[in-house]
């Protein structure tokens, strides 16, 4: 089944993520319900296979960049980093910020392998039984990410350490980044994503190398269920990881408009944060 997120800017745009096949961004009336998931084709044609765009690429990992509010691109901003999911672009993805009204400079970085008319990161999906498998994807995915990000944050004019984001496979890179790679950071703000246990820290790990993680998911979600990830929060909270937890009564794997206005004000802090320093 294809699952389309939706969030609320000025009307309602929808983007896919654990898709398999893309949707296309299409405002609609601000009182149209944001949650929807159509049923699956009878006999779905096969997808083409993503167009062969032309983005820039730093240590192998190519990437779409975005400066909000007017923001010079040549001055020095705060980084966003912002994940897409799997069958998702960075060109439609960047509906998530397109309209931020705080300057940044977004870098949405692409999947490592096409996926129907998209890219995914990893192969396994969170709702696999192979959760090492699983993990062993994500981990391969965030260290391929991780010396891009570092790589991007020396040749762009950056303010502090960047923020990283992003949506079900991006929300679990999001967690993984966060706890693996957590010197490169200064905030991570995963939106339905998921830590497997064999990527929790280790005892030797230090809680305090990693930024503060603020979690957004959905007690419904059927795609990178509610209570491992509720679970995964409680063990790392244990461990003295700061991290908080917001969820969403009856919201299945999308971006609510509650989810999306609490995201943004959490976004906004953390952007306050590194200005303030």
């Amino acid at each position: 089944m294809r699952s389309v997120v939706a969030l609320s800017l000025i009307g309602l745009l929808s983007f896919a993520c654990e898709a398999r096949t893309a949707e296309p961004s299409s405002p609609k009336p601000a009182n149209q319900p944001a949650l929807v998931e159509p049923a699956p084709d009878a006999s779905p044609a096969q997808p083409e296979p993503p167009a062969a765009v032309e983005l820039p690429a730093v240590a192998g990992v190519h990437y779409l960049e975005l400066v909000t509010a007017g923001a010079d691109p040549n001055a020095a901003l705060p980084m966003i980093i912002a994940i897409h999911g799997l069958g998702d672009t960075p060109e439609n993805f960047r509906s998530l910020l397109a309209r931020f009204d705080r300057p940044a400079r977004v870098i949405l970085p692409r999947g490592l392998d096409p996926e129907d008319t998209g890219w995914s990161w990893f192969p396994i999906r969170a709702r696999d039984a192979n959760v090492e498998a699983l993990a062993q994807g994500i981990k391969h995915a965030a260290d391929t990410l991780a010396p891009a990000i570092a790589e991007l944050n020396e040749l762009r004019p950056t303010l502090g350490k960047p923020i990283v984001t992003g949506f079900s496979q991006g929300g679990m890179l999001s967690f993984t980044l966060a706890v693996h790679h957590g010197q490169l950071f200064s905030a991570a703000l995963p939106l339905s994503g998921w830590l497997p246990p064999p990527l929790m820290p280790g005892p030797d790990a230090d809680p305090n190398a990693s930024p503060p993680i603020v979690a957004f998911h959905g007690d419904a979600d059927k795609a990178v269920k509610f209570e491992p990830t509720a679970a995964a929060v409680r063990e790392l909270q244990r461990a003295g990881y700061r991290v908080e937890f917001n969820e969403y009564a009856e919201v299945g794997h999308m971006i609510s408009e509650d989810m999306y206005g609490d995201f943004l004000t959490q976004l906004r802090e953390a952007l306050a944060r590194i200005e303030a320093n």
